[in-house]
């Protein structure tokens, strides 16, 4: 009796194992394809963004002045929909945002939560994936954030705190008065990582 329970035992264990090491080997995959995709999407967000520079500048009058005024939302590549990209200077990270957000999307770029530049009230989630934003809780306050839009205009923030939070306490984050706010799961998926950005500088151009 004592033999055939350790036999179970033994291979309830393996079976565990298994279990582990696919799911594992699955996540690992997966962080690997958002890496992929995502830098392929930072580039094209940057040609995009020279481009629409480019048209401005072909449509200036002979005095100099842009006869083109109108803003770009948001454009779309592979299908999605983007509305330009983060950067993250201590931690050398290039980052697509999405326009809006799924369980999908998120297994490939980061995504618009919720709030604007404009409104001062931007929320970003991504998953922890070490390409995205795995390495949050290494941020320090006074550690810049880099948000530039699809017309090429970048936004400046500056981390002020970073928490630890239940998922239960989604609407406080969202309704904080930060001006940048960015979010992810700690390993476990049991709490949420919180970084509260405030902007230092709006509207200025830096030339890629």
């Amino acid at each position: 009796m004592k033999r055939k329970l350790g036999v179970v035992c033994m291979i309830v264990g393996a079976v565990l194992l298994l279990g582990a090491l696919a799911l594992l080997t699955f996540n690992h995959t997966q962080a690997q394809k958002a890496q992929q995709f995502s830098s392929k999407a930072v580039t094209e967000l940057k040609n995009t963004i020279a481009d629409n520079k480019n048209k401005k500048t072909d449509s200036s009058d002979f005095s100099g002045t842009t006869t083109d005024n109108e803003q770009i939302n948001e454009v779309r590549i592979d299908g999605y929909s983007y509305i330009g990209y983060l950067s993250i200077p201590s931690q050398g990270l290039e980052l697509p945002v999405m326009s809006g957000w799924d369980y999908d999307k998120l297994n490939i770029a980061p995504c618009r939560y919720s709030g604007t530049v404009e409104e001062e009230n931007l929320v970003v989630i991504a998953h922890n994936y070490s390409s995205h934003f795995g390495n949050l809780d290494q941020l320090g306050v006074t550690d810049e954030v880099l948000f530039t839009d699809i017309n090429g205009d970048v936004t400046i923030y500056q981390v002020a705190c970073v928490d630890v939070v239940p998922p239960s306490s989604a609407n406080e984050v969202v309704s904080g008065d930060f001006d940048l706010t960015l979010v992810t799961c700690t390993y476990g998926g049991k709490t949420r990582f919180v970084v509260y950005c405030d902007e230092l500088q709006n509207n200025s151009e830096i030339q890629n």
